[in-house]
């Protein structure tokens, strides 16, 4: 009886110091910030909502690390892209509540893969406002030039 009460107690034991550990490790590094991601599905057209945790990064805002990441696309098949692999953040800067992007030339590339430009756009302004409330106007430039903003809407 003593040989198992003591298995139990060594073995309990074991368990409550991996928890404890595990439970430090969360704790000290985090899963990072919860944020949603929508993409065009690649079938149907219908918006898909993706849901990622983002964690900070040195010199980046947190909204150039959500747009770095939504222009990476989705981690769900079966999606479109917002844009054309390679499109890049030239810059990024929020003054009071209107967000500037300068994003790379990549972009106007469309292929198979990929939704409209402008569809793209309104898609991802749509995700900036959803996810950052502080964020009302965005002005989104390609290579320094005012992108897209002048077209008629669909």
């Amino acid at each position: 009886m003593k040989s198992e009460n003591l298995k139990v107690i060594i073995l309990s034991s074991v368990l409550l110091v991996v928890f404890g550990i595990s439970f430090m490790l969360f704790l000290f590094k985090g899963q990072g910030r919860r944020y949603s991601f929508i993409f065009p599905s690649a079938e149907s057209g219908k918006e898909v909502i993706e849901t990622r945790y983002l964690r900070p990064v040195e010199n980046k805002s947190d909204v150039r690390v959500y747009i770095d990441e939504i222009l990476l696309g989705s981690q769900i098949e079966r999606t479109k892209k917002l844009f054309s692999r390679g499109t890049k953040v030239l810059s990024c800067f929020q003054s009071d509540k209107t967000l500037y992007l300068d994003l790379s030339s990549d972009l106007i590339y469309e292929g198979g893969d990929v939704i409209a430009i402008q569809d793209g756009i309104e898609l991802l302004k749509k995700n900036i406002r959803m996810n950052f409330a502080n964020i009302s106007e965005i002005q989104v430039f390609v290579d320094g030039n005012y992108a897209f903003e002048n077209l008629p809407k669909k």
